[in-house]
């Protein structure tokens, strides 16, 4: 580890990587946010811009796919999702070099999560908050990103609670390109997998089971090389835990493409193929209990092959498959270590 000064002046809440992995943004309590760029030369970041993104506290921010330019989206307590362009002419540290597009006000209660779908999706974002409503936004048109559109607005709790912590809300696309649009959101202890039908409406194709306290994050791997999915989730009870997510279909035959017919099963909340069983089946791979204390952070690296892990233990650990395909921690970094 070799840590950095952020010069925030609050909280640090999220921070979040470009897709190269050259730059990093982070956002605070200050209702700051701030981009820094690596030194190729000294290997030391630094700060690249700084400017005041919201009028409460900003939580959480992502970068668009890199196809689309080099964009960002955040939200905060305001209840409002903001999204920045940056002008690369502009003098870095100027507090100018990133622009707003526009703001989506959509929302009715504080915003907790926000993500861009994969690039093959398009330039769209879903956001979470309090509120307790998945909303979807795309721009129609990518020559106009000044322009968004509210595509879909999905309730994921049944009442909305008076009160929580952002950690409480996070959610997640599918990266791969060979299912439909997919996402997984965790919202209080539930973790619901959604997908659109036929009539592009999301509707809960499978839940991740057996979280024992409030989901804090999640990570959905890239299938690079795999025919099953890989999800992983850090939660309130201590455990990090791996899913495996296959499609399935009336027989169990994985890769038949057929139309839809969906239903709900109101028990459940899982939606069913009434002629041809079509579905998602979901499997518990791995559980771990080795931070001895609250897990916070779980990632996958690019290729969906490493999982970190961060916990109230103040160590990072680096999970891996087995020949035998079990999940196995491979390192543990501490904070006290210097490289």
């Amino acid at each position: 580890m070799k840590p950095f000064i952020t010069g925030h002046e609050d909280l640090v809440h999220d921070i979040a990587y470009d897709f190269y992995g050259r730059h990093v943004a982070t956002c605070s309590s200050d209702q700051h946010i701030k981009v820094f760029r690596l030194d190729r030369e000294s290997n030391e970041w630094q700060l690249s811009d700084s400017w005041k993104a919201h009028d409460s506290s900003v939580v959480s921010l992502d970068w668009a796919s890199p196809e689309y330019g080099r964009i960002i989206a955040s939200v905060s307590y305001d209840k409002l999702v903001r999204l920045w362009e940056e002008e690369p002419d502009a003098p870095e540290c100027s507090g100018r070099r990133w622009t707003k597009l526009c703001t989506l006000n959509d929302a009715t209660g504080p915003l907790f999560s926000v993500k861009f779908a994969p690039g093959h999706l398009g330039l769209k974002l879903g956001a979470l908050g309090n509120d307790g409503t998945l909303r979807i936004y795309e721009a129609l048109e990518p020559s106009d990103l000044r322009s968004w559109t509210l595509t879909s607005e999905t309730p994921v709790l049944l009442s909305p609670p008076a009160s929580h912590l952002q950690s409480d809300f996070c959610l997640t696309w599918c990266p791969s390109r060979f299912l439909p649009e997919t996402l997984l959101v965790c919202a209080l202890d539930q973790a619901l997998i959604y997908q659109k039908d036929k009539n592009e409406k999301l509707y809960v194709a499978a839940k991740l089971e057996g979280h024992e306290g409030l989901i804090r994050c999640v990570s959905w791997a890239s299938s690079i090389g795999r025919w099953y999915q890989l999800i992983a989730t850090g939660c309130k009870d201590g455990k990090v835990r791996i899913f495996k997510v296959t499609e399935m279909r009336k027989g169990g035959d994985p890769d038949r493409d057929d139309d839809d017919s969906m239903s709900i099963d109101q028990e459940s909340g899982v939606s069913e193929n009434k002629d041809k069983g079509l579905g998602l089946n979901v499997e518990l791979i791995s559980e771990s209990a080795d931070h001895r204390g609250e897990v916070w952070s779980v990632s996958w690296n690019l290729t969906g092959t490493i999982l970190s892990s961060a916990g109230d233990d103040g160590k990072v650990r680096l999970w891996k498959a087995s020949y035998t395909n079990d999940f196995k921690c491979m390192s543990v970094i501490s904070a006290q270590q210097r490289s």
